[in-house]
């Protein structure tokens, strides 16, 4: 019983640790059960708290382990990266083409782990097929394969292609080097490494090297929720380039030699043009004015570390140039398409004044946590999707952070402050608004995406109070301490709403809530790696399985239709038109193709011409846009189901007008083409028929 007592009183401080652990993971074992992932997340979360205690006995160890991965974190990276793609991993949703086609069991049995989503259309459906379609392209700029009138893969969610602007799209690498199926896991495996280390990176300068809460920088920037929920296409490019542009532009000015200042000198303006290629203004805007404010922040608080000298200059005009031809011919060249996807009345109309949000909008969403599990009942997954972040309690206690760093004098305020005027000015545009003039001048028109923003705002202040306070352990009283949890939770439960409630029944937000306020609590009284743990254990929950892992790209060329499909376009050549369907075209568009209905980024108005002559329908058409074709024996018209997705009532007899030679539909449709005189033959009519016209 003594060595009992002894061993209790010694190792207090794991007993403690374990037990919240075991508490929270006891707790939301009910809300597990509910969930069909429920298996998989519960023995990720037992492994962390096995890893917990590991951990604690061999802290040692677990320390040089740690330190050597930090410090050689690029060679690891690249060990990661090639395995992964030596194994052809990827966290692709086409296994949604199996479900939808039904040929191969009707489920997802090519995901090594976890499930595809439907709500991720814009990859399965658009981008992956625009980006497997460039190598029957040839990839080059301009692709016939889905438009009368040619589409820029540019403006395409900046597809490969073969000129001077893949010098700024590592990305898309793999897929000229080692084809599709590699190219898809380079692109995924690349882009993850790519966000972990940028997220690792800004969190070093944010926080002045303080390697833990770098890890958590890691956790809370790279896996966010909504940054997996909207990774593929260009939404987190932006994200991603923005950190690494800053990041790079840091280092470029306080790097301790002249080598590598040059190998800065090449890859700044490459993070510079991949930035810019992203053509997602809804982000740009604000994430660049956000890049500018915090490496003119970070240079003034470590202005003795600037190595830049007059004769750098030399560097900066280097700089310039690369970016200036990489971006002037890509721009020149897209410069049409540019302006016409900008002059569509989707999302090229589209102008913002904010004026979004509501005090609820300043928490992370309590529905983020759980939806890998349960679908939203209002809006979509990835609309309602979050940062996880605590930046309204770290607002509360601020003035006392800010009276403490004064009266040290400490450096470490700037960045503090200048992430709050931040905090401040998206919080304005999100709950108030700017006025038309103000949101013109600012540019802060295209900014539709001003949560986003302000997640990712409120995540950087988060880190920046984390460290402060695990740096300075005396700033709050244990009165101030117990006050501002109290405030934070009381406040966090009155804004629960009914449409929160009619996803998740209260208490599980209560339970959620009380988690947030302990994992502060934590960082309150300085246990660091408790703190770590739980935000990890948080992490993995809401995030890990967002997006499945997948070995290949099988399901989305690997079916009996696109095989009769690609034999017959083979013998004669000739474009596809699908109907009544929203992912043959992909599908056919992926695997080269021709197919004249597939999404177009600005319209094919050589196709539109033909089908309305006199353009009554033109603000049906002048948008980004999915096409379902249905036949009818009427006069061809134009139905707007959503922003982006028109459905075409085409009378067959206008087929001919618009080069169509095949059609594929998934029930036959030969009485229709019958009744208006179309001349067909029927070659394949198992699970979906095609007919080649005239």
């Amino acid at each position: 019983m003594k060595k009992l007592k002894c061993f209790f009183k010694k190792n207090s401080k794991l007993l403690w640790y374990l037990l919240a652990l075991l508490t929270i993971f006891l707790v939301f074992i009910p809300i597990y059960y509910k969930f069909p992932q429920y298996k998989v997340t519960m023995a990720f979360e037992g492994m962390l708290i096995v890893l917990t205690l590991l951990c604690y006995f061999f802290t040692n160890i677990f320390k040089k382990i740690g330190n050597f991965l930090i410090e050689f974190r690029y060679p690891v990276a690249l060990i990661i990266f090639i395995l992964c793609v030596l194994l052809k991993i990827n966290m692709s949703s086409i296994g949604m083409y199996n479900v939808v086609l039904n040929d191969r069991g009707g489920n997802n049995n090519d995901n090594v782990w976890g499930i595809s989503r439907e709500i991720r259309s814009d990859e399965w459906l658009v981008h992956t097929p625009y980006y497997f379609s460039q190598q029957y392209n040839d990839y080059k700029k301009i692709s016939n394969l889905m438009s009368l009138s040619g589409q820029d893969m540019i403006v395409g969610y900046n597809a490969p292609v073969k000129d001077i602007s893949l010098l700024a799209k590592p990305l898309t690498w793999g897929y000229l080097l080692l084809g599709n199926d590699y190219g898809l896991s380079w692109y995924w495996c690349l882009k993850i490494i790519l966000f972990s280390l940028g997220a690792f990176e800004l969190t070093m300068i944010i926080t002045k090297k303080n390697k833990l809460v770098s890890c958590l920088g890691v956790l809370l920037i790279a896996f966010a929720p909504t940054m997996q929920w909207w990774f593929v296409p260009h939404f987190v490019d932006v994200v991603l380039w923005s950190i690494w542009l800053l990041v790079l532009a840091y280092h470029f000015f306080t790097a301790k030699t002249r080598r590598f200042r040059n190998l800065l000198t090449i890859l700044t303006p490459l993070a510079g043009c991949v930035f810019v290629l992203s053509l997602f203004p809804s982000l740009q805007i604000p994430l660049g004015l956000l890049a500018i404010l915090l490496l003119v922040v970070f240079l003034i608080r470590d202005k003795n570390t600037i190595t830049f000298k007059k004769k750098n200059l030399i560097n900066i005009l280097i700089m310039i140039a690369i970016a200036g031809v990489i971006l002037g011919y890509t721009l020149f060249t897209s410069l049409e398409a540019i302006k016409a996807l900008y002059s569509t009345s989707y999302p090229g109309k589209r102008v913002s004044f904010g004026n979004t949000g509501t005090l609820e909008s300043i928490f992370t969403n309590l529905t983020t946590i759980f939806l890998p599990y349960k679908d939203i009942n209002y809006l979509n997954n990835c609309e309602v999707s979050d940062f996880i972040h605590f930046a309204p309690i770290f607002l509360l206690i601020y003035p006392l952070i800010y009276k403490y760093l004064k009266k040290k004098k400490s450096n470490d305020l700037i960045v503090g402050n200048a992430l709050l005027v931040a905090i401040i000015v998206s919080l304005t545009f999100y709950l108030v608004g700017f006025s038309e003039i103000l949101s013109k001048i600012t540019l802060f028109s295209y900014v539709n995406r001003i949560q986003t923003v302000y997640g990712f705002i409120a995540v950087l202040f988060s880190l920046w109070c984390i460290y402060v306070l695990f740096k300075y352990k005396d700033i709050l009283t244990n009165k101030q301490k117990i006050i501002s949890l109290i405030i934070f939770v009381v406040v966090y439960i009155l804004i629960i709403s009914e449409q929160l409630l009619s996803y998740m029944p209260i208490y599980v937000y209560i339970i959620e809530i009380l988690v947030f306020a302990f994992i502060i609590f934590t960082v309150y009284y300085n246990l660091k790696y408790l703190t770590t743990a739980l935000i990890f254990l948080l992490i993995l929950f809401s995030s890990f399985t967002i997006n499945p892992i997948i070995s290949g790209d099988d399901a989305l060329t690997n079916h009996k239709i696109i095989d009769e499909a690609k034999e017959i376009y083979e013998s004669d050549k000739g474009y596809f038109l699908t109907i009544d369907t929203l992912h043959m075209q992909s599908l056919l568009l992926a695997n080269g193709v021709d197919v004249l209905n597939a999404v177009n980024f600005y319209p094919d108005f050589a196709k539109w011409e033909e089908l309305d002559e006199h353009k009554e329908n033109y603000e049906y058409y002048n948008r980004y846009l999915h096409m379902n074709f249905k036949l009818t024996n009427k006069k061809t018209n134009f139905n707007l189901i959503t922003d982006d997705n028109l459905e075409i009532n085409i009378n067959p007899r206008d087929l001919e007008k618009i080069d169509v030679k095949y059609l594929l539909a998934p029930y036959d449709v030969s009485n229709t083409l019958e009744d208006n005189d179309v001349d067909f033959e029927t070659l394949y009519n198992e699970d979906y028929y095609i007919y080649k016209l005239g």
